[in-house]
Parts: structure tokens; C-alpha cells; sequence
């Protein structure tokens, strides 16, 4: 050591962030300016062991004491609690090791103030145990997904929907585990929210451990971690209530034919009119058949058109196919010409120049358009007309339905579509509830204008279903 500096330990002892103190046996015989801070004792009061040291560690205290007096060893660091001097009690960390001082063995105690980060340490175990407790229990699926589609952490909770255990899940690709048909739907979810969406919510089929599959619906949102963006997934089966819409779609459906049947029947009793009368004639042989047989078949075959057109709208069905839109818009204002004849108001229908085709299932879209047209009839005066409008934009079609009824007011527009809420005395609402989701599910929209006293104008949007022609 260079002599020309004499070194202050005790300078830098008094100066130190942490508690130094001197023991002989158990008298506190030096102790720097830290413990007197942490402790809240005037420099000029004395501090004792005794009352310092919290009454449980009297014990290992004296127990380590005696090891650094008798065999001039130093003792580990521990954990231990003191009392300040207003009674308030402090966790700390401290060791003890020999100190020398002319042949008397005294005892050097170094301790640090471990409460906040004891406090903190304690709180994150809780935070733990409470996301454990939440990640094992939740019946949802919660997972996060790298951009690149690979599972980086899934819930237990997904062995009960799909029969995996998590551990066998992580770091395998996301769309493994989905119906090969929905890997678009999935993949979008990530590009919706890359383009900006909060959170998108989609629906799709996830294969369980033997083969089958269930669908469930998930909503993602990004999480934007220091170094990378992935996406957090909130899964849960919707298999249940996927039969409750179904379910909720056929009653709703019946609902309609039975308001239809009293159109239907005098639809079908002019033809059945109109052949019982020439069979008659034909049968007192005043006419010759042979002039009258193409009348009867046209007769005929208006009856067949219209109990297919029933039947056909009654079967239940859940398959997605393409559809001509123009043709199912055909068909629902065949249905209901009669209903819309009761009160003399004609439906203007402005077909398309060419067909426009959609992916969706013919009979919930033809419930989607007969619940829009027959609330139309149902709000219009008599001897007035519904416009019945369709055009197609880039990659979407739009359906316009304006009748000149008494419109709807604006505090309850923004309620049309609720279950149970309806502008009708002897309404549900469930025909628009069931008409929204259906248009939901076929990714598609329902927008209303409406003016008191003019009328409303129902606008539904779909994606077109565009078909890939190879050269």
C-alpha cells in the first residue's frame, strides 16, 4: 500500500447504505449512522440488542452469537426482524463475523433493510398464486401466440375442451390444431389486428385429441412486449350455444310460415280454382281438353313452386355454399306478394343485370330477407310500394329494402336487433335479433336509415363470393 495516504475506514464505515454494528456478547458497543436512520434512534440514544431484535429470534441470535465468540466463525446470512423505536417492526438481512480488537473477540454485525423488496417479493408470489389459481380453474382457453402462429403459452384448461395437456401444445404451430377449412378465418384475426383493430373476435373448429372436432370462438387482441408483438387469445366453447341459435333460428322460422300460411293458401286456391273449373267444363264436354292441358300444368307447377318454396324454407340446414343472391331474393318476394296483395302495396324489385353470388347457407338468407320484406309490409300503409334494390360493389353486395311506412325513432334505433325489443304491439324481436346474427355469421352487415313519417330503409351488406378461374 502507497504510504502517503492514510485510509478512514471509519469514514467510509459511517458513510455506507447498510447497518454495521459492534457487539460484545450482547452490548451494542458501536453502531454507524445508518442504524440509528433505519432504526429511528437520536445519535445520542443508546441502542440495545434486546430491544431491537424481535423476541422470536432471541434464540438463533444467541445461538450464532456463540459461534462467532467460540469458534471465531462467521455465521451465514439470515433473515431476521427488528423493532424500531417507535415499535413498528422491520425485516432485514444481515451476517455476523469475527472482529478482533486486542486479543477480545467481538462480533461485526452487517444487516440491509429488506422490508419494500420482502413486501414486493410477496406481493408477486400472491400475483402468481392468483394467476395460477385463475389460469388453472378459468374454463376458457387463454394462450399467447407468436406473429409467426406458434403456441408460446396455453392454459390447462385446454385438456378439458380438446383432451391435450398444455405441455404438449406449447411450441407447436397454432393452425395444427384447426380445421383445415378455417385456417383463413384464424390467419385474418392476425391481419385485422396488424391493420389496426383493438380486438377482433372470430369463430372456428379446433380438433380434439381423437379426431372430432368443436367450435369455439376466440378474441385476440396484440401484446406489445420490450423486443417482440404477440397475440393474446381468450378461447371458449360455443358448441352449446351454437344448437341454442339453431334452435332459436328454426322456431323463429316456423314463426314466419305460420304468418305466411294465410298467403300461401290463397296463393295456392287461385290455380286449385282455376283447374277445378276446366276439369268441370271438361268433364260436361263443352271444351276439348287438348286446348286446356298446358293451363292446367302451368297451374300445376305455380302449386309445386310454392309448397317447394315452404318446404325448402322450413328444412333446416347449417351448409355454407355459394348462393345466387338475386335468386333467393326472387324466391322471398314470390312468398310474399300475396301477404304485400292484402294490403294492395307493390314490391318493386330491381333485379341485378347479372348474378351476384355469396358463400351462405339459401335458407337462413332467404329468413334473413323474408323478415326484412314482411316487417316492411307489415309497416306500410296500404296502397303504397316497397323498393326492393341490389347492387354490387368491388367485392361486396348491397341489399336495399325501403318501404314508406311510419319509420322508426331515432332513441330506438340503435335498439332494433335486441332480443326481446320490438316497435310491434304483438312483436318478439327475435325475427330482427335472428336476422343480425345471421348476417353476422355470414360476415356481413345490417345498417338502418329511418325518418318518422317517411319511412325506414334496411341496407344488408356481404362479401361476394369470388371464384378463382385458372387460365
Amino acid at each position: 500500500m502507497n504510504d502517503t495516504y492514510k485510509l478512514d475506514f471509519s469514514q467510509m464505515v459511517e458513510n455506507l447504505l447498510s447497518g454495521v454494528m459492534i457487539l460484545d456478547k450482547r452490548e451494542i458497543v458501536y453502531a454507524n449512522t445508518y442504524c440509528y436512520k433505519l432504526l429511528e434512534y437520536n445519535e445520542d440514544d443508546p441502542i440495545k440488542l434486546d430491544e431491537i431484535l424481535h423476541p422470536d429470534y432471541y434464540q438463533i441470535c444467541k445461538e450464532r452469537l456463540n459461534r462467532v465468540y467460540n469458534n471465531q466463525e462467521t455465521v451465514e446470512l439470515m433473515e431476521q426482524r427488528f423493532i424500531k423505536k417507535c415499535g413498528s417492526i422491520i425485516s432485514v438481512e444481515l451476517f455476523a463475523t469475527p472482529y478482533i480488537v486486542d486479543d477480545r473477540i467481538l462480533a461485526q454485525v452487517h444487516f440491509r433493510d429488506i422490508s419494500e423488496s420482502k413486501q414486493y417479493k410477496e406481493e408477486l408470489e400472491h400475483s402468481k398464486h392468483k394467476y395460477r389459481m385463475i389460469s388453472e380453474n378459468i374454463s376458457d382457453i387463454v394462450s399467447e401466440v407468436s406473429l409467426d402462429g406458434t403456441i408460446l403459452y396455453i392454459s390447462p384448461s385446454i385438456k378439458e375442451l380438446i383432451g391435450y395437456d398444455a405441455k404438449h401444445i406449447i411450441n407447436e404451430p397454432l393452425l395444427n390444431f384447426i380445421h383445415e377449412d378455417d385456417h383463413s378465418t384464424v390467419l385474418l384475426l392476425k391481419e385485422q389486428l396488424l391493420k389496426g383493430e383493438k380486438q377482433v373476435t372470430i369463430r372456428y373448429r379446433v380438433r380434439k385429441i381423437y379426431g372430432e372436432y368443436v367450435w369455439v370462438e376466440s378474441r385476440g387482441k396484440l401484446m406489445h412486449h420490450p423486443k417482440k408483438v404477440t397475440v393474446i387469445i381468450d378461447t371458449r366453447n360455443i358448441t352449446q350455444r351454437l344448437k341454442t341459435e339453431k334452435l332459436l333460428r328454426q322456431s323463429e322460422k316456423l314463426a314466419v310460415i305460420g304468418e305466411l300460411s294465410a298467403g300461401v293458401v290463397h296463393e295456392i286456391k287461385n290455380p286449385l280454382t282455376s283447374i277445378k273449373g276446366f276439369l268441370q267444363l271438361m268433364e260436361a264436354g263443352t271444351i276439348k281438353t287438348e286446348d286446356y292441358i298446358s293451363i292446367l300444368n302451368i297451374e300445376i307447377e305455380r302449386i309445386e313452386q310454392i309448397a317447394s318454396d315452404l318446404l325448402g324454407f322450413a328444412k333446416p340446414s347449417e351448409e355454407l355454399k355459394p348462393e345466387y343472391l338475386d335468386v333467393v331474393l326472387d324466391e322471398v318476394i314470390f312468398l310474399l306478394n300475396a301477404q304485400a296483395n292484402k294490403k294492395n302495396i307493390l314490391i318493386e324489385w330491381e333485379k341485378p343485370s347479372k348474378e351476384i353470388t355469396v358463400l351462405g347457407e339459401k335458407n337462413q338468407l332467404k329468413q334473413v330477407f323474408i323478415n326484412l320484406v314482411k316487417n316492411a309490409v307489415e309497416a306500410s300503409d296500404f296502397n303504397t310500394k316497397i323498393s326492393v334494390a341490389m347492387e354490387q360493389r368491388e367485392k361486396e353486395v348491397i341489399v336495399r329494402i325501403t318501404d314508406q311506412g311510419h319509420g322508426i325513432p331515432e332513441e330506438t334505433l340503435s335498439k332494433i336487433g335486441e332480443s326481446f325489443f320490438t316497435t310491434k304491439e304483438k312483436g318478439t324481436g327475435l325475427g330482427l335479433m335472428v336476422t343480425h346474427k345471421i348476417i353476422e355469421n355470414h360476415k356481413g352487415t345490417i345498417d338502418i336509415e329511418s325518418e318518422v313519417g317517411k319511412g325506414s330503409t334496411f341496407t344488408v351488406t356481404l362479401p361476394v363470393f369470388l371464384v378463382n378461374v385458372s387460365a
